[in-house]
């Protein structure tokens, strides 16, 4: 299977920032994207391939360009990588979002399993999202899509669980298995 793994954000507009580190979600999420990448060589069946947002063509169209690239590549499922953050610093969790198809939300139920799995964080679901924040990204490409949300880089607690290189690691390697999971 071919799995796409699309950084959120993008090089000009990084997304939240990290205060531990001070990286943001563009930055960091490169960082795991290559490491899915490096993971996926153990996995015989899924083939990884990262794919970033142009920045400067505005929102709407950099999700439909970046979308338009996974469907050329015939992306099997799409994983959009993320994660929140909140201005109170006990908000915490893992979160998933769906556009409710089926195999949208079968991925989206693996990738939330496996992800609470790795980081022992607070279950805060798998949400349905048909309009707002995120939707765009579930529905502008043919495979099955889900958006992550693994921690809240401002909690102490979401840093905590994904501040060593190994806890990335094993993050990376519960998205392969979560795309395994759903789809093989």
């Amino acid at each position: 299977m071919k799995l796409a793994i699309v950084v959120g954000h993008n090089a000009r507009a990084q997304g939240a920032v990290r205060p531990d580190t001070g990286e943001t979600e563009f930055v960091w999420n490169t960082d795991l994207a290559r490491i899915i990448e490096d993971e996926a060589a153990h996995f015989d069946e899924i083939t990884v391939k990262t794919f970033f947002r142009e920045a400067g063509l505005g929102y709407s169209r950099e999700i439909r360009d970046v979308y338009a690239r996974t469907d050329r590549w015939g992306a099997d499922a799409t994983c959009e990588l993320h994660f929140n953050s909140h201005h109170t610093a006990n908000a915490t969790g893992t979160e998933t979002l769906s556009s409710g198809s089926a195999l949208s939300l079968a991925f989206a139920m693996a990738l939330q399993e496996r992800m609470l799995d790795a980081l022992g964080l607070k279950d805060r679901g798998e949400k349905i999202v048909r309009k707002g924040r995120g939707a765009a990204s579930l529905i502008s490409g043919r495979a099955p899509a889900a958006l992550i949300e693994p921690f809240f880089g401002s909690s102490p607690e979401g840093q905590a669980a994904t501040d060593e290189a190994h806890e990335k690691r094993v993050l990376a390697r519960a998205i392969l298995l979560a795309a395994q999971d759903a789809f093989l």
